[in-house]
């Protein structure tokens, strides 16, 4: 097999990447919440769409995927040791990578229903809900949950998708090539 070499870029762009790929999500989720409560106008759906997304079982099910994750990570793992496949670090790597877009998908969809929830509650104000605040809360969450994915991402393909600079201690320096 031969080895293809991947594109690598700046800690900045993938950054930006990262983030406009969270973006993306969070809009996907934010606008199916507004076709499916019919443009928010129908609280009702908005409620139920949003329960959905947003439920007491979501950190548990977040939990249980990073789990499974892990578990498929260990049999990906013995398999290659057992049958000496050089190419399942590969596939490990894979499935690593597996995480980080697991906290976007899960923060995406929580923190679009919620938006949706905050510009229904500026719609159609009342005294129970402060649109403002919770469109804080909103964006607070999301930040918290792209900064969780990020982290992941970036400790999973820091080897192989970001470029290095060189440490300069390490290099020699004009005096010490004189001397």
């Amino acid at each position: 097999m031969e080895k293809v070499e991947q594109y690598k870029q700046s800690l900045g762009k993938f950054v930006f990447s990262e983030f406009v790929i969270f973006i993306s999500q969070v809009s996907v989720f934010f606008m199916v919440a507004v076709f499916t409560s019919n443009f928010l106008n129908s609280e009702e759906r908005l409620v139920k769409f949003s329960e959905q997304k947003i439920n007491d079982g979501s950190l548990a099910e977040l939990g249980l995927t990073f789990l499974a994750i892990l578990v498929v990570i260990g049999l990906f793992s013995a398999l290659g040791r057992i049958f000496e496949n050089k190419y399942v670090e590969y596939y490990v790597n894979e499935v690593l990578c597996e995480m980080p877009k697991t906290i976007y998908v899960f923060g995406s969809a929580a923190t679009g229903a919620m938006l949706a929830m905050s510009l229904f509650a500026y719609l159609h104000p009342t005294d129970d809900v402060n649109a403002k605040g919770f469109a804080v809360i909103s964006v607070a969450f999301a930040f918290m949950m792209f900064i969780y994915g990020c982290g992941f991402s970036y400790a999973f393909k820091r080897k192989t998708h970001i470029l290095q600079k060189p440490n300069k201690s390490m290099q020699p320096t004009v005096d010490a090539a004189a001397d």
